[in-house]
């Protein structure tokens, strides 16, 4: 397609051309020689201007073509940069994890350390225990429980109303109700309140705990001649009877076991023991379980 410079050149031409024949025709010389070499000249135009078009065009899409590449050339120089430092980062990152890892390990193998080491030192205790507080050895106290302070006259229906008290939340929650009965509304022992408490606080959450079902804990207290007596007995699924001749032993979990460390009715026996008195158990399955203890008053 023509541009502009090579219309008007050609257009030129023509008329110098159609000048040149008129001029032959009409037989002058000097028009004719005029409009003849015009029409050379403007022919020469025209052919020069073909000529360089199109390398003019060309040039311009060569220079469009170069800046275009450099720019790609920029764009991907600069994108390469960031992949490189999003590489760079998460190489760093991943150091980081590995670092973290490392560490985490370390700090695995010093707790399973120390975990191996606190499950010696408590077997190493419990067969303490076990050395110190036998069936022969009833004056022992093992080294868990508190010490008992100098022993008082308590009276033990006061002490047994006041742990079913702290109780009634949780057995309410349970669908247990705790109840103390008494024909008398005083007996008297001598011993420490605070080892009494430990007493009844075991054998009630005991029943909370294992019953399994709603129903009732019924603490009866007598006195006959110089010795108390307190039957704990409730409605709840109970124990087959060659379990039931092992719930006192230290850390001993029941077919009927649910959470904690076996240590309550131990420790109740190991009161009662102190004090000189005697405690066992009646359990036959789906009859419930009943604790009988025995206390001197003196």
């Amino acid at each position: 397609m023509l541009n502009g410079k090579q219309l008007t050149t050609l257009f030129c031409s023509g008329i110098c051309y159609a000048l040149t024949l008129y001029s032959f025709l009409r037989m002058d010389s000097w028009i004719f020689l005029i409009c003849f070499i015009l029409h050379s000249i403007f022919l020469m135009l025209f052919s020069i201007f073909c000529y360089t078009s199109p390398k003019a065009e060309a040039g311009g899409e060569t220079a469009e073509l170069t800046e275009r590449i450099v720019n790609i050339k920029s764009e991907w120089k600069e994108e390469s940069e960031q992949l490189k430092s999003q590489l760079s980062e998460k190489d760093q990152l991943i150091e980081d994890l590995k670092k973290s890892e490392e560490a985490l390990k370390q700090q695995t193998d010093e707790l399973t350390e120390k975990v191996r080491e606190l499950d010696l030192e408590l077997a190493s205790k419990e067969q303490s225990v076990r050395e110190a507080f036998s069936e022969n050895s009833s004056s022992i106290l093992p080294e868990f429980l508190p010490g008992p302070s100098a022993s008082t006259t308590v009276n033990i229906i006061d002490v047994a109303k006041s742990v079913a008290g702290e109780f009634f939340d949780d057995a309410a929650k349970a669908g247990l109700t705790i109840s103390v009965s008494s024909s008398d509304e005083t007996l008297l022992v001598k011993a420490d309140q605070n080892m009494l408490r430990i007493l009844f606080r075991n054998i009630v959450d005991n029943s909370i705990k294992y019953m399994n079902r709603h129903g009732s804990l019924i603490i009866t207290i007598s006195n006959v001649a110089d010795e108390i007596f307190v039957v704990c007995k409730d409605t709840g699924e109970g124990l087959p009877e060659d379990e039931t001749r092992h719930i006192f032993e230290l850390n001993y979990q029941g077919s009927n076991r649910i959470s904690g460390n076996g240590l309550g009715l131990y420790q109740a026996k190991a009161i009662v023991t102190y004090y000189g008195g005697t405690i066992y158990a009646k359990s036959t399955t789906g009859k419930g379980m009943g604790i009988y203890i025995q206390l001197p008053t003196t």
